[in-house]
């Protein structure tokens, strides 16, 4: 027999835990056997579908549901055992929908059976929605009950009216009730104690018999706007529906901050030790997945000490400022937050649009320093729901903004920009019309926005992009406004261009927006270059690395101004631009490069290395020519030691071995270690030597291995490259 071909969805609004609300989709009924798995999932998490746009939970609720099996002649009405008022409800729906198919109706249909889903069933998806809670709002969410359910005052003699529902009873305004200790809102040191991170704090004999039996959560926290740097580790502690919080602070400025940021970025674990007038206590806890936390706090912390005058006394003085702040205030989760888990699956074409615009906030720059910083949102964790979010967004014809362009080439999802608009057409295309898809406006927008990237990127719009705007075929367009002007034109530009420019580059509130719109217009011209390679001296780092790409895309464009940056007095432009030219591989570059090879004071050297040798074997020459230049002089063995080290870069330049074993870059270093120049024979053997260490730490400074030694040079290094290669802009279009 056909199935009556039921299968039927509602839209409810669904109210968050969080607060919010938004449209879910309910499942009012099932075909069986086709949608068996989909019957299976509803026993286990509810007939809703969709995700909370404000913090990322998926909408799980109990809820009754029909199950009609034309096989069997079987119909089965689903009630969770905490529904049961829902039956007629549900009853009085299938006789409507029967109403109104009055040739499908059958005996077996009128009179479905009753299914109650057992207890357990219904505190599962409870469960589930708890263990999508972050730490802080579960910490949040403890002390709201708390305050509905006061626990019993510490002792007195005669009976209190704590532990009873304040719901229960109005007896107007009670006397105030002693007032209850909790754990405390403390802080501590963060040491290194036989080689193991280790937070020490002090407490009282109440609250360290309570500390025993706590349960303890751990995570790296970077603590902002107190006057300096505040680097540790936050523990988290909750006991009988009690909750406090110990910030173990090390200054970033000491060198033993990055040991212990060492150790905690292999490993994060940390032991507490706690002690009070009346004994010790020690404990070991640790989180997993938070080791790029912790590397990320580190290096972001030394970044700000960087950028201003913080003498030692500022770090106690923070540390008061944070011993003044209460539990609550400290574990006060952010206005816009994420759950980890977030967006499994993305139903619809209007739930993808949200969860985008919802990631977009999420990864504003101050959003997300706070959730990966202070709140413990694990990196990986983030860079899951980023990926998701995005494949869900492009399988439903999507535009991402524009910050995540690069993420999704970079993560796989597209070869490249033309290959993204091109997957985004043909999906929008067969989407269009389904259930959850966008309304006629919002639809056109969507294709709207595909155009707005071609015309931005200079890409030939898709055939189903062309057939939905009714475009002109792409031969009949006018000529990409990026075009040179040819032979025989004037150039003219606006006279008041250039102050304009320069003013916004020099205004902090408006210079990154500038800068971006300049570097991705195609229409730069070289006096705006000029001024905006001049107006990067007052950059800062966050600011410097999100323009990184688009510098990139300049390609010979750059290079002048990149190579008079290798001159900067400031590290991070000279770092910058050593990275950048590098990646050009650009013939101007080498001599400048070479030069910094030597010239360089601090440890960019390494960059410049690194530069060098992505040019491979064309550099070598350039190479034997500064070791001959500086025969003699006091820099000589300086010289040998980092062409060495540009060298081994070379070699490892090829890759693995061709199908016949070449390797041409390996191949001219090994034959310069026979040269008759003792120098270069010297640097050359020494660089095949240093084979795999220098291997080894490129991958490290790529993000490919976990750096060992963690430091402020290498930390901005690794930021330039990922900024760079797998960047999503961190500019927001309404700075």
């Amino acid at each position: 027999m056909d199935s009556p071909d039921a299968s039927r969805t509602t839209t409810r609004l669904f109210a968050c835990a969080c607060g919010s609300t938004f449209p879910a989709l309910r499942r009012v009924c099932l075909d069986l056997p086709e949608e068996a798995a989909v019957a299976e999932r509803l026993r286990r998490l509810g007939p809703f579908e969709g995700h909370c746009p404000s913090c990322g939970r998926a909408a799980i609720a109990s809820g009754a549901w029909l199950e009609l099996d034309a096989l069997a002649r079987l119909a089965t009405l689903v009630i969770p055992d905490d529904r049961r008022g829902d039956v007629l409800e549900v009853l009085a729906d299938h006789l409507a929908w029967l109403r109104a198919h009055v040739e499908r109706a059958e005996p077996w249909l009128l009179q479905p059976s009753l299914s109650l889903l057992p207890p357990g069933e219904s505190s599962e998806r409870r469960e589930i929605i708890a263990e999508s809670e972050t730490t802080a709002h579960r910490a949040r969410r403890r002390s709201q009950v708390v305050s509905e359910r006061p626990a019993a005052a510490a002792p007195v003699a005669a009976p209190t009216g704590s532990g009873v529902p304040q719901a229960i009873a109005n007896d107007g305004v009670a006397a105030a009730a002693p007032p209850r200790r909790d754990i405390g809102a403390l802080v501590g040191a963060l040491v290194i104690e036989d080689g193991v991170p280790t937070v020490r704090v002090e407490l009282d004999d109440e609250r360290l018999t309570k500390w025993r039996d706590a349960k303890l959560d751990v995570r790296p926290v970077l603590l902002r706007g107190r006057g300096y740097p505040l680097l540790g580790v936050r523990v988290v502690v909750a006991w009988m529906g009690q909750q406090g919080c110990v910030d173990a602070f090390v200054d970033v400025g000491r060198p033993d901050a990055i040991e212990v940021f060492r150790l905690l970025s292999q490993r994060f674990a940390v032991r507490v030790r706690a002690w009070a007038p009346g004994g010790e206590l020690t404990r070991d806890a640790g989180a997993l997945g938070l080791e790029s936390n912790a590397a990320l706090c580190l290096e972001s912390a030394r970044g700000l000490l960087a950028q201003g005058d913080h003498p030692p006394e500022r770090f106690r003085e923070a540390c008061e400022r944070v011993a003044a702040e209460g539990v609550e205030e400290r574990l006060a989760q952010t206005k816009v937050t994420i759950s980890p888990g977030a967006y499994q699956h993305i139903v619809g074409a209007q739930e993808a649009t949200r969860a985008l615009e919802h990631l977009d906030r999420v990864s504003r720059k101050e959003t997300l320093a706070r959730l990966l910083e202070v709140e413990g949102l694990p990196m990986t964790e983030y860079d899951a729901i980023r990926r998701r979010v995005l494949a869900g967004a492009l399988e439903h014809g999507i535009v991402a903004p524009r910050r995540f362009w690069r993420r999704v080439v970079a993560s796989g999802l597209a070869d490249d920009l033309g290959d993204y608009i091109a997957k985004l057409a043909r999906n929008r295309e067969l989407r269009e019309g389904e259930e959850g898809d966008l309304d006629g406006e919002a639809a056109r927008a969507a294709w709207q926005a595909m155009l707005e990237v071609c015309e931005r990127k200079d890409l030939e719009p898709p055939e189903a992009l062309r057939r939905a705007l009714d475009l002109p075929e792409w031969d009949a367009r006018p000529q990409s406004r990026a075009q040179a002007p040819t032979a025989g034109v004037i150039d003219v530009v606006d006279g008041d261009a250039a102050p304009n420019l320069q003013a916004q580059l020099s205004d902090v509130r408006t210079r990154l927006r500038a800068a971006t719109e300049l570097l991705q217009s195609n229409r730069a011209t070289p006096q705006q270059l000029e001024h905006l390679f001049g107006a990067l001296e007052r950059f800062d780092n966050d600011a410097l690395l999100a323009i990184l790409p688009d510098l990139s895309d300049l390609g010979p464009r750059a290079v002048s101004g990149l190579v008079g940056k290798l001159r900067s007095d400031r590290r991070e432009l000279r770092q910058a631009a050593a990275i950048l030219l590098g990646m050009s591989l650009d013939p101007d570059a080498l001599g400048p490069l070479s030069d910094a090879l030597v010239a360089e004071p601090t440890n960019v050297w390494l960059d410049v290395a690194r530069a060098l040798g992505g040019f491979g074997p064309i550099a070598l020459r350039r190479l034997c020519q500064l070791l001959r230049r500086e025969a003699g002089s006091p820099r000589e063995n300086l010289a040998i030691e980092r062409v060495a080290r540009a060298l081994a870069e070379i070699a490892l330049s090829d890759g693995p071995a061709d199908r016949d074993g070449a390797q041409p870059g390996h191949d001219a270093v090994a034959a310069l270690a026979d040269a008759p120049d003792p120098r270069v024979s010297t640097a050359a053997r020494r660089a095949l030597a240093t084979l795999r260490d220098v291997s080894e730490s490129g991958a490290a400074f790529r993000g490919e291995l976990p750096l060992s030694e963690v430091t402020e040079i290498r930390g901005f290094s690794r930021r330039a490259y990922e900024a760079i290669m797998v960047p999503e802009l961190e500019v927001e279009a309404d700075v």
